[in-house]
Protein backbone atom coordinates (compact mmCIF):
# COMPACT_ATOMS: atom_id res chain seq x y z
CA UNK A 1 0.00 0.00 0.00
CA UNK A 2 2.78 2.45 0.89
CA UNK A 3 4.49 1.62 -2.40
CA UNK A 4 1.30 2.47 -4.28
CA UNK A 5 0.96 5.81 -2.45
CA UNK A 6 4.63 6.71 -3.05
CA UNK A 7 4.28 5.75 -6.73
CA UNK A 8 1.10 7.84 -7.08
CA UNK A 9 2.71 10.85 -5.35
CA UNK A 10 5.83 10.53 -7.50
CA UNK A 11 3.68 10.37 -10.63
CA UNK A 12 1.73 13.45 -9.56
CA UNK A 13 4.95 15.30 -8.72
CA UNK A 14 6.48 14.37 -12.09
CA UNK A 15 3.32 15.55 -13.88
CA UNK A 16 3.38 18.87 -11.99
CA UNK A 17 7.08 19.41 -12.77
CA UNK A 18 6.55 18.50 -16.44
CA UNK A 19 3.59 20.89 -16.63
CA UNK A 20 5.58 23.69 -14.97
CA UNK A 21 8.61 23.17 -17.27
CA UNK A 22 6.35 23.09 -20.33
CA UNK A 23 4.59 26.25 -19.15
CA UNK A 24 7.93 28.01 -18.60
CA UNK A 25 9.11 26.98 -22.06
CA UNK A 26 5.89 28.21 -23.67
CA UNK A 27 6.09 31.50 -21.76
CA UNK A 28 9.69 32.00 -22.87
CA UNK A 29 8.80 31.13 -26.48
CA UNK A 30 5.81 33.47 -26.38
CA UNK A 31 7.93 36.36 -25.04
CA UNK A 32 10.58 35.72 -27.69
CA UNK A 33 7.94 35.66 -30.47
CA UNK A 34 6.47 38.92 -29.15
CA UNK A 35 9.95 40.47 -29.12
CA UNK A 36 10.64 39.22 -32.65
CA UNK A 37 7.34 40.78 -33.78
CA UNK A 38 8.16 44.07 -32.07
CA UNK A 39 11.68 44.30 -33.50
CA UNK A 40 10.40 43.29 -36.95
CA UNK A 41 7.82 46.05 -36.79
CA UNK A 42 10.42 48.57 -35.62
CA UNK A 43 12.60 47.67 -38.60
CA UNK A 44 9.83 47.44 -41.20
CA UNK A 45 7.62 50.32 -40.15
CA UNK A 46 10.00 52.89 -38.64
CA UNK A 47 13.76 52.48 -38.80
CA UNK A 48 13.95 50.80 -42.24
CA UNK A 49 11.99 53.49 -44.10
CA UNK A 50 13.64 56.19 -42.00
CA UNK A 51 17.12 54.88 -42.85
CA UNK A 52 16.38 54.79 -46.59
CA UNK A 53 14.95 58.31 -46.55
CA UNK A 54 17.75 59.66 -44.36
CA UNK A 55 20.49 58.11 -46.48
CA UNK A 56 18.78 59.35 -49.66
CA UNK A 57 18.52 62.86 -48.27
CA UNK A 58 22.13 62.76 -47.07
CA UNK A 59 23.37 61.69 -50.50
CA UNK A 60 21.29 64.40 -52.23
CA UNK A 61 22.58 67.06 -49.82
CA UNK A 62 26.16 65.91 -50.27
CA UNK A 63 25.86 66.06 -54.05
CA UNK A 64 24.18 69.46 -53.89
CA UNK A 65 27.00 70.78 -51.72
CA UNK A 66 29.71 69.38 -53.97
CA UNK A 67 28.18 70.87 -57.04
CA UNK A 68 26.71 74.19 -55.95
CA UNK A 69 28.12 75.42 -52.65
CA UNK A 70 31.20 77.57 -52.84
CA UNK A 71 34.56 76.11 -51.74
CA UNK A 72 34.67 78.42 -48.71
CA UNK A 73 31.76 76.47 -47.28
CA UNK A 74 29.29 79.26 -47.77
CA UNK A 75 25.93 78.12 -49.01
CA UNK A 76 22.31 79.11 -49.27
CA UNK A 77 22.00 80.12 -45.61
CA UNK A 78 25.25 82.13 -45.51
CA UNK A 79 25.27 84.53 -48.45
CA UNK A 80 22.68 86.18 -50.66
CA UNK A 81 22.02 84.04 -53.72
CA UNK A 82 21.97 85.19 -57.30
CA UNK A 83 18.72 84.77 -59.17
CA UNK A 84 19.99 81.55 -60.80
CA UNK A 85 21.27 80.16 -57.48
CA UNK A 86 18.00 80.99 -55.76
CA UNK A 87 16.00 79.28 -58.51
CA UNK A 88 18.24 76.20 -58.23
CA UNK A 89 18.00 76.19 -54.43
CA UNK A 90 14.21 76.55 -54.57
CA UNK A 91 13.97 73.64 -57.01
CA UNK A 92 16.05 71.42 -54.75
CA UNK A 93 14.10 72.45 -51.64
CA UNK A 94 10.71 71.92 -53.31
CA UNK A 95 11.60 68.72 -55.18
CA UNK A 96 14.08 66.96 -52.91
CA UNK A 97 14.80 68.28 -49.42
CA UNK A 98 11.34 69.34 -48.23
CA UNK A 99 9.43 66.29 -49.56
CA UNK A 100 11.99 63.88 -48.13
CA UNK A 101 12.03 65.65 -44.75
CA UNK A 102 8.23 65.66 -44.69
CA UNK A 103 8.13 61.90 -45.46
CA UNK A 104 10.59 61.26 -42.63
CA UNK A 105 8.52 63.39 -40.25
CA UNK A 106 5.41 61.46 -41.32
CA UNK A 107 7.11 58.12 -40.64
CA UNK A 108 8.20 59.36 -37.21
CA UNK A 109 4.84 60.85 -36.23
CA UNK A 110 2.79 57.88 -37.40
CA UNK A 111 5.11 55.20 -36.02
CA UNK A 112 6.73 57.02 -33.10
CA UNK A 113 5.44 54.28 -30.79
CA UNK A 114 8.18 52.07 -32.27
CA UNK A 115 11.04 54.32 -31.13
CA UNK A 116 13.67 52.21 -29.36
CA UNK A 117 14.03 54.51 -26.36
CA UNK A 118 11.45 54.99 -23.63
CA UNK A 119 10.86 58.57 -24.75
CA UNK A 120 11.38 60.50 -27.97
CA UNK A 121 15.09 61.28 -28.45
CA UNK A 122 15.87 65.03 -28.63
CA UNK A 123 17.63 64.65 -31.98
CA UNK A 124 14.43 63.17 -33.48
CA UNK A 125 12.39 66.06 -32.10
CA UNK A 126 14.93 68.52 -33.52
CA UNK A 127 14.62 66.90 -36.93
CA UNK A 128 10.81 66.98 -36.80
CA UNK A 129 10.91 70.68 -35.90
CA UNK A 130 13.25 71.28 -38.85
CA UNK A 131 10.96 69.35 -41.20
CA UNK A 132 7.92 71.27 -39.95
CA UNK A 133 9.53 74.60 -40.78
CA UNK A 134 9.70 73.61 -44.45
CA UNK A 135 5.92 74.14 -44.53
CA UNK A 136 6.32 77.80 -43.60
CA UNK A 137 9.31 78.28 -45.91
CA UNK A 138 7.45 76.86 -48.91
CA UNK A 139 4.25 78.76 -48.11
CA UNK A 140 6.10 82.08 -47.95
CA UNK A 141 9.13 81.58 -50.19
CA UNK A 142 9.17 85.13 -51.54
CA UNK A 143 8.92 86.64 -48.06
CA UNK A 144 11.38 84.22 -46.43
CA UNK A 145 14.33 86.59 -46.63
CA UNK A 146 17.66 86.28 -48.40
CA UNK A 147 18.72 82.94 -46.88
CA UNK A 148 15.60 81.03 -47.95
CA UNK A 149 16.36 78.42 -45.30
CA UNK A 150 14.30 76.74 -42.64
CA UNK A 151 13.88 78.48 -39.31
CA UNK A 152 15.04 75.40 -37.40
CA UNK A 153 18.35 74.01 -38.62
CA UNK A 154 18.73 70.34 -39.50
CA UNK A 155 20.45 68.48 -36.61
CA UNK A 156 23.11 67.31 -39.06
CA UNK A 157 25.10 64.14 -38.68
CA UNK A 158 23.66 63.46 -35.20
CA UNK A 159 20.32 62.53 -36.77
CA UNK A 160 21.89 60.31 -39.43
CA UNK A 161 24.05 58.63 -36.76
CA UNK A 162 21.02 58.03 -34.55
CA UNK A 163 19.06 56.40 -37.38
CA UNK A 164 22.01 54.28 -38.54
CA UNK A 165 22.89 53.11 -35.02
CA UNK A 166 19.28 52.31 -34.09
CA UNK A 167 18.73 50.38 -37.32
CA UNK A 168 22.01 48.50 -36.89
CA UNK A 169 21.36 47.50 -33.29
CA UNK A 170 17.81 46.37 -34.15
CA UNK A 171 19.09 44.30 -37.09
CA UNK A 172 21.64 42.63 -34.80
CA UNK A 173 19.02 41.93 -32.13
CA UNK A 174 16.62 40.60 -34.78
CA UNK A 175 19.27 38.20 -36.09
CA UNK A 176 20.02 36.92 -32.57
CA UNK A 177 16.32 36.43 -31.79
CA UNK A 178 15.74 34.52 -35.02
CA UNK A 179 18.82 32.37 -34.41
CA UNK A 180 17.64 31.53 -30.89
CA UNK A 181 14.16 30.67 -32.20
CA UNK A 182 15.64 28.41 -34.91
CA UNK A 183 17.86 26.65 -32.38
CA UNK A 184 14.94 26.12 -30.03
CA UNK A 185 12.83 24.72 -32.87
CA UNK A 186 15.69 22.45 -33.95
CA UNK A 187 16.15 21.15 -30.41
CA UNK A 188 12.38 20.69 -30.02
CA UNK A 189 12.21 18.60 -33.17
CA UNK A 190 15.09 16.38 -32.03
CA UNK A 191 13.43 15.51 -28.73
Amino acid sequence: MITAIVTACASILIAIIAYWLNHQGESRRSRREARIDRVSSQLKDLYGPLLVLTETNEKAWSEYCKRYITPTGEGPASIPLSELEEARWRTWVEAVFAPTAQKMREVITTRGDLIVEGEMPPVVLEFCAHAATYDALLANWDGAGPSKSTLVRHPGSRFLSYVRESYGSLKAEHALLLKAAREENRIGFQQ
